[in-house]
């Protein structure tokens, strides 16, 4: 398994509302964060690159560090940002995680 750490002092774009992760969607049983417990949500959010095309990038955060006001269109940090890879079954897959997210000024 491959951790990155990114640069978390840029400032990143809400693309949608937060949605609750599932360990087993089937039967309800939400995905949690391994160090603390806490339900884990998905944010999708655009890094955007000078001169660049705009990476998106779905973020997996524990619900209580997302704020409450949370609205599509904001801007962002993201605290503890991370890519995570690796290869499970001969298939490759990769996570961006992240610790918190903390609203911004756009500038």
């Amino acid at each position: 398994m491959l951790v990155l750490p990114i640069d978390g002092g840029r400032g990143l774009l809400v693309l949608a509302a937060a949605t609750p992760q599932f360990k087993d969607k089937e039967n309800g049983v939400a995905a949690t964060d391994r160090a603390t417990g806490a339900p884990l949500v998905e944010v999708p959010l655009a890094l955007t690159v000078e001169g660049g095309t705009p990476q998106v990038l779905r973020v997996s955060v524990p619900q209580p560090s997302v704020p409450k006001d949370l609205a599509v269109g904001q801007w962002v940090k993201a605290s503890g940002l991370t890519l995570v890879a690796g290869e499970k079954n001969g298939r490759p897959w990769q996570i961006f995680r992240a610790s918190a997210l903390t609203a911004v000024k756009p500038g």
